[in-house]
């Protein structure tokens, strides 16, 4: 009882400082035109054929709920409309990266049979190494979990979270047909809720169920002789659904109006757009820290070592971490060639994007703290050394010398972005109480070439954000009418509001 309580504690902690973390070091605030769409205004909860994001229910739906709690809960405790969406949205995600986390833990405790307290020292590393492998030391570094903006969270990490979260549940259990014959009502319930919401998010994102799945079907193959038996197709049977379902996403996805419009304008060849891409993916790989890259290829390679020499005395053990290796390997291969392929129409830039590419990130961390966990294990001699480790690497990922890079989007910083919302947002409030039926409201320039008459130009405080932003405000009771609001770009705004580029580099102790 009093392990379990300890366990609690310190995951209770950990979420507290992830939440810290995404409302004070590095806040998620609305900014930018997408921002303001998404979080006022909700979809259809299910795939639509033809509209511009055929199957994306998962964050057209959830940051929108985020959005009304915060409107509707937080903001009449805490007076401050801002602060009440970034807080609230923030909170969503932390809850979803630590449902991931746990998960993690669980797959140590209940099918890898690790203890709590190395399953736990394990869950840290897990956290902490999604800042290590990026971090530089002398100048502005990425994470893991770092995004374009606030709609990328929703659109990007917490599909991808989700996804790795129902692998590795799946992956508890010897036989998950089985297991999900025995479960109760309720329990079946929920995973099909999870399920749907996991395989309706991104499709960028199911690639990570959909590898996972295939590996599956194959490696069951395999258990069962190369026989295709009545027996083999029920085991089967769970993730032959999952890829029919995640098939039929791709082709919505195809047919959506995004897609078309992408397509459309693509005016190069394939082998041109692949090079482009291969070009970008190489940058994504380059923002990465070198040496933790390869201090991580190190352990993978030192557990495989490790495997082969015990494996005779510990062979349910090995075998699994043999499994989970080859399924992570797998993931990565398989995740790099489909993401590759899919950004070289969507585009090319996207590959540079960690966030984007988190499937990658998520496979590869994965084989390297299943790989560290097992060296663990099986040398006892090195447990004494985990506190020290864990608190140095921590030291190390989580030093603020230098901040996160910021959202592209947003490129300024959390103070200046709630600053510019509360000046735009203050302009419509007082014409709305004053009762006026349009209102020009004066926003940063933040492109030369702005021009009214394309919509999409001054991102991102783009011409068309002004309607996006007239409906969350009203959906969010915070205007009562919705009056026509049209933006005016204007420099002052930029010389009263933005920070100066010309930052000086830190002054290093030692």
């Amino acid at each position: 009882m009093v392990k379990k309580r300890l366990l609690l504690l310190l995951n209770l902690t950990l979420f507290v400082f992830i939440l810290i973390y995404f409302t004070q070091i590095s806040p998620l605030v609305p900014f930018d035109g997408d921002d303001w769409r998404y979080i006022g205004g909700i979809r259809l909860p299910f795939p639509m054929w033809g509209v511009w994001n055929p199957t994306k229910v998962l964050p057209e739906t959830l940051m929108a709920v985020g959005g009304y709690i915060a409107a509707f809960v937080i903001l009449p405790f805490s007076g401050d409309y801002i602060n009440s969406l970034v807080f609230t949205e923030a909170t969503i995600f932390s809850l979803f990266i630590m449902a991931f986390l746990l998960t993690y833990y669980k797959l140590l405790t209940n099918r890898f049979r690790y203890g709590r307290n190395i399953s736990l020292a394990s869950e840290l590393t897990f956290f902490v190494s999604f800042f290590l492998l990026f971090k530089h030391l002398n100048y502005p570094s990425y994470s893991g979990f770092w995004t374009v903006d606030l709609t990328c969270v929703f659109n990007y990490l917490i599909p991808n979270l989700l996804n790795a979260s129902m692998v590795m549940y799946m992956e508890r259990f010897d036989n998950f047909y089985l297991e999900f014959k025995t479960m109760s009502n309720i329990k079946k319930g929920i995973f099909i809720l999870c399920l749907y919401f996991t395989l309706f998010s991104s499709t960028q994102a199911t690639i990570i169920i959909a590898t996972y799945s295939f590996f599956k079907i194959i490696q069951i193959f395999v258990q069962e002789r190369w026989k295709l038996t009545l027996d083999y197709l029920k085991k089967v049977s769970p993730y032959l659904v999952i890829l029919f379902i995640w098939i039929v996403t791709v082709i919505f996805d195809l047919n959506g109006q995004r897609s078309k419009s992408v397509q459309g304008a693509n005016k190069g060849t394939f082998a041109d757009e692949i090079s482009a891409t291969l070009r970008q993916f190489n940058s994504f790989l380059k923002i990465q820290n070198t040496k933790v890259v390869y201090a991580f290829g190190v352990v993978i390679v030192f557990a495989i070592i490790c495997c082969i020499v015990i494996a005779k005395h510990n062979t349910n053990n090995s075998n699994l971490f043999i499994s989970s290796l080859l399924n992570s390997i797998f993931g990565i291969v398989v995740a790099s060639m489909y993401l590759v392929i899919a950004y070289s129409k969507a585009g090319s830039q996207y590959a540079a994007r960690p966030d984007a590419m988190w499937p990658i990130i998520f496979f590869f961390l994965f084989a390297t703290n299943i790989s560290f966990i097992y060296l663990i294990n099986n040398f006892s001699f090195l447990k004494p050394f985990l506190p020290i480790f864990i608190v140095l690497i921590s030291l190390i990922s989580f030093s603020f010398n230098y901040q996160q890079v910021p959202a592209t989007n947003a490129p300024y910083s959390a103070k200046t972005a709630k600053r510019v919302d509360n000046y735009i947002i203050s302009q419509i409030i007082r014409a709305d109480e004053e009762g006026k039926s349009k209102v020009v409201v004066k926003v940063p320039l933040d492109s030369t070439d702005a021009n009214p008459r394309v919509s999409a130009s001054n991102w991102p405080h783009s011409y068309d954000m002004a309607i996006w932003l007239q409906n969350t405000l009203y959906s969010h009771k915070i205007i009562r009418t919705r009056f026509k609001i049209e933006f005016k770009p204007d420099n002052s705004v930029n010389k009263r509001f933005y920070e100066s580029r010309n930052q000086q580099p830190f002054a290093p102790l030692e």
